[in-house]
């Protein structure tokens, strides 16, 4: 095939990945098992989850193709598969002389995969978030109706990447994306490998040539995400979650670094409780999921947000792990529950799916007050969706001690 050839057989490639890659985000497919493809398929998130979570599920080894052929061809996926890449590269078409200004960068995309990888060996991938296919998977936030403030941040590092491309081309796939970065170091890595002499017929093999030393930059970038990485989750690992996560969730400590902000879970909800954070429980809680219960609640059969996550974040459920899964606690304010000051309410007896809350009488005190047994209650909120009093809930979920 003529090299022009090629060109247009690559292009109608990347074309068909782009539209593959939207129809996903948008859930235009039907198949539930693809929204978490675009971003799983990155070898970067794919390594980093798999080692911060410490297993291997069947969405991590979606990443497995890319990674393994990475080894041999340099940047294969950049070239042939990634939507981003083909979005900022007709961006980037838009300046009629773009100049290689981005050339005197140094390999940034590289050192930020060395920092989350290291940091993904103590449990907190850094800065896993950055990878591009994340950021379009998170773009497709903004299509949620009704846009919100929160949808509009969730869906904004993309657009950043585009602006940066328009004023300097090719400065993103070239020197900033660990995507491209993480395949340039497996390119490299494989590259050592398969040029390592080799003896002849009848005579011993010479001995194998030293590794090269990583440069000063790689070690300094290995040893902030490890350090990083420990400390964090020292931190986090003294104290106890502070939001409600979405069923699944891993350990407050790892799941900030774990999360990737797509928005997948977000948009899978079919009960619309899931929320982006706007920083409420911190800075590393930026933009990932917290739970809500505004009217509705966590519907017991429902799995759909540990089905779609790329990450790990959410790790998947069951229909029994589902329903064992603790989210939060709920609490009653004994001063405003109406059954306390001899109201016929039971509202949130009837309503609880688990059985977890029952009135009970003192037949000396004729006195009637709501209990809740730890051991049933999963934080599902059906109780504080369906409680009548207001503006205050007399029964609220909150996170567990």
């Amino acid at each position: 095939m003529s090299e022009n050839g090629q060109k247009h057989v690559r292009l109608a490639v990347r074309c068909l990945a782009l539209i593959a890659a939207a129809a996903v985000a948008l859930s235009v497919l039907p198949w539930a098992f693809a929204l978490p493809a675009p971003a799983a398929v990155s070898p970067f998130v794919a390594a980093c989850s798999a080692i911060a979570a410490r297993s291997v599920s069947l969405v991590t080894l979606i990443g497995l193709p890319v990674l393994a052929v990475s080894w041999f061809r340099r940047r294969w996926f950049c070239r042939w598969a990634c939507p981003v890449g083909l979005l900022l590269e007709q961006v980037g078409r838009l300046r009629r002389s773009p100049g290689d200004g981005w050339k005197k960068l140094p390999p940034l995309g590289r050192w930020i995969a060395l920092v989350t990888l290291a940091g993904a060996c103590f449990g907190y991938p850094l800065l896993l978030w950055l990878d591009p296919l994340a950021m379009f998977g998170g773009l497709f936030g903004a299509f949620r109706w009704p846009l919100t403030v929160v949808s509009v941040l969730a869906a904004g590092a993309l657009p950043i990447v585009v602006v940066g491309t328009l004023l300097l081309p090719r400065v993103w796939c070239g020197r900033l994306c660990p995507l491209g970065g993480t395949q340039e170091l497996l390119a490299s890595i494989g590259r050592t490998r398969r040029r390592a002499p080799r003896g002849q017929v009848g005579q011993a093999a010479p001995p194998a040539p030293a590794p090269a030393p990583l440069s000063r930059r790689s070690v300094l970038a290995l040893g902030v995400g490890a350090a990083w990485g420990a400390v964090t989750v020292t931190a986090f690992g003294r104290g106890r979650r502070q939001a409600l996560r979405p069923p699944g969730a891993v350990d407050e400590a790892r799941f900030t670094g774990l999360c990737i902000r797509c928005g997948q879970c977000v948009r899978a909800c079919p009960s619309e409780i899931i929320h982006p954070d706007l920083g409420r429980f911190g800075v590393a809680s930026f933009l990932t999921p917290v739970i809500r219960y505004e009217g509705n609640y966590c519907l017991a059969d429902c799995r759909r947000c540990t089905q779609v996550c790329p990450s790990g974040a959410l790790r998947r459920l069951s229909p029994a792990d589902k329903r064992r899964a603790h989210i939060g606690l709920a609490r009653v304010d004994r001063n405003l529950c109406l059954a306390g000051v001899g109201a016929k309410c039971a509202a949130c007896v009837d309503s609880c799916p688990y059985e977890a809350i029952r009135i009970v009488t003192n037949k000396e005190y004729y006195a009637a007050r709501l209990e809740i047994d730890p051991r049933k209650c999963n934080g599902c909120g059906a109780c504080q969706a369906i409680c009548v009093t207001a503006p205050r809930k007399a029964i609220v979920v909150g996170p567990r001690e």
